[in-house]
C-alpha cells in the first residue's frame, strides 16, 4: 500500500473532533482504540457515513505473562478483520516476565495476527521498544514476519536522552510497519506535543529514511497536544488541519 494519512481516535479521556469534521479535512483513515463492548458492526456504522476506513487497531492486551493475552488477541484479530484494518498497534510491557518467555508469547501473537494477514506494530514504549536498539533486539528475538515497530516520532525523545529520531529511524527502518506522527519540544519525559512542524521532529528526514528502506504504510497523527491548546471544536479542527497539511506538504502522504 502507499503511505496513507490516518488520524487516531478513541481516547476516552480526551476530546475528539467529530468524524464529519475529520472527513471534511480529506482524511480517509483512522486508528481506532478498541473500546470494551464495541462491536465491528457499530464501528462500521459510525465510520461508513463519512467514508472513513480503519488503518490500524489499538488493542489492549493483558500482561504478556498471562495466558489470557492469547484469547484477547484472538478476539481483537476477529474484530480487526471485520472492520477491514491493516494491522495492530500494541504496547506490551515485559516487566518481570523473563525475556525468553515474553518473546515466545509475542511470537504466538504474531501467529494469530499473521494467519489473518495482519501486521503487529509495537509502540515506542518501555520496556521492549523505547528506542531503535531495543526494538531491534526485541524483534530479532521474536523473529516473526507479522511483527514490526511502530515508530513514534515524539516518544523517541520522551523515553530517551541525547537521541535523534532520524538516526533511530535509519537504524531500524526495515522493521518499521507504521508511524505515529507526533511532534515534541524534545524534553525527556516532557508531555508537551505541539502541532506537527512546531516542535523539533524532522519529519522530512524520517520520511526520506523510511522511503529509502521501502516503507509503505500508515502515518497516523497521534495528536496528544499541549495543555489548553484545544479547548474548542474550532481549535481541535485547526490543530488537525495544520498537522495534516504539514505531512502532505512534505509529500509523506496523499
Amino acid at each position: 500500500m502507499a503511505n496513507v494519512l490516518s488520524h487516531r481516535i478513541g481516547y476516552v479521556a480526551q476530546p475528539q473532533l467529530p468524524l464529519e469534521r475529520v472527513a471534511a479535512l480529506g482524511i480517509k483513515y483512522v486508528e481506532m482504540v478498541m473500546q470494551e463492548g464495541e462491536s465491528a458492526e457499530q464501528v462500521l456504522a459510525m465510520l461508513d457515513p463519512h467514508g472513513l476506513k480503519v488503518s490500524t487497531i489499538h488493542a489492549h492486551p493483558t500482561p504478556v505473562s498471562e495466558d489470557s493475552i492469547l484469547e484477547t488477541m484472538e478476539q481483537a484479530t476477529e474484530f480487526a478483520v471485520a472492520v477491514g484494518a491493516l494491522g495492530f498497534f500494541v504496547s506490551v510491557l515485559a516487566g518481570e516476565t523473563p525475556l525468553d518467555e515474553a518473546y515466545g508469547r509475542l511470537r504466538q501473537i504474531g501467529e494469530i495476527a499473521g494467519s489473518r494477514g495482519l501486521f503487529v506494530a509495537m509502540e515506542t514504549h518501555e520496556d521492549l521498544c523505547e528506542n531503535a536498539d531495543k526494538a531491534i533486539q526485541t524483534l530479532e528475538a521474536v523473529n516473526h514476519p507479522a511483527f514490526g515497530w511502530n515508530l513514534d516520532t515524539a516518544n523517541i525523545y520522551y523515553y530517551n536522552e541525547n537521541i535523534d529520531v532520524v538516526e533511530e529511524a535509519r537504524k531500524a527502518a526495515k522493521w518499521v510497519r507504521s508511524v505515529h506522527a507526533k511532534d515534541t519540544t524534545g524534553g525527556f519525559k516532557d508531555p508537551n506535543f505541539p502541532n506537527l512542524g512546531e516542535g523539533i521532529v524532522d519529519f522530512a528526514g524520517v520520511g526520506r529514511v523510511l522511503a529509502e528502506a521501502g516503507f509503505s504504510g500508515p502515518y497516523t497523527m497521534e495528536l496528544e497536544g499541549v495543555a489548553g491548546s484545544a479547548d474548542s471544536l474550532e481549535a481541535m479542527e485547526h490543530n488537525v488541519r495544520v498537522c495534516a497539511e504539514h505531512l502532505r506538504g512534505l509529500g509523506l502522504v496523499d
